[in-house]
């Protein structure tokens, strides 16, 4: 082989060599930045989820909770606290200013935002808790506004399994996360908690 052919022979291979490189370069950079966009596309979602329904959900069933805690220490457990008279008022005002906003709040939140639910499945809770809201609000309302008293028609009862799960959840979105953000590369993850700002906020409170 003359030496001309075996320079140009060499010239090809090199080229091919570097080719391949830049393929394999190319190949491997673009894999590792679809990885990336799809675990900030998650966290995106379950910043969502956790910003927009869970948390706030969680939020006002403490605030009912603690309202209710209130409303029992006034009027006791079995409502012969206070007399007759003072006890309508009471349960009226705390129903109009606190529990009635409150329980609008979050039947609003489950009319718009229940598309964020976590699973394809509306859990049966949520379903027994808008059955709880809607007749208790009905029966007050029949209360208030007609002086018609419903009490003695039982109600259907606030379902247990209604904040269990919201709590349940917002924990495991949280983790999720939290999970999601440690793989991405580090300067992405330094931007993904400075600009959401998640990171270091859903680990904190109570759940």
């Amino acid at each position: 082989m003359s030496q001309p052919v075996a320079a140009i022979l060499i010239a090809l291979l090199t080229a091919l060599v570097t080719v391949i490189g830049w393929y394999v370069t190319y190949a491997y950079t673009k894999r590792r930045e679809d990885r990336t966009r799809r675990i900030e596309l998650r966290l995106r979602y379950l910043q969502r989820q956790i910003e927009e329904l869970y948390g706030p959900l969680y939020s006002l069933i403490l605030q009912i909770f603690n309202v209710w805690e209130v409303r029992e220490r006034l009027v006791g457990a079995d409502g012969t606290r206070l007399a007759t008279e003072h006890r309508d008022r009471v349960e009226k005002y705390l129903w109009e200013e606190y529990f009635f906003p409150l329980h609008k709040e979050i039947r609003d939140l489950l009319r718009t935002k229940l598309y964020l639910l976590d699973g394809h499945e509306i859990p049966p809770s949520f379903e027994q808790y808008l059955q709880h809201s809607t007749q208790e609000a009905c029966q007050i309302r029949l209360w208030s506004d007609l002086g018609i008293d419903t009490r003695h028609i039982s109600g259907v009862e606030w379902p247990p399994e209604f904040d269990e799960n919201v709590t349940a959840t917002l924990r495991h979105l949280i983790r999720a996360y939290e999970g999601e953000l440690t793989e991405l590369p580090p300067p992405r993850k330094g931007q993904i908690a400075r600009r959401q700002g998640t990171s270091g906020q859903a680990g904190t409170g109570r759940p």
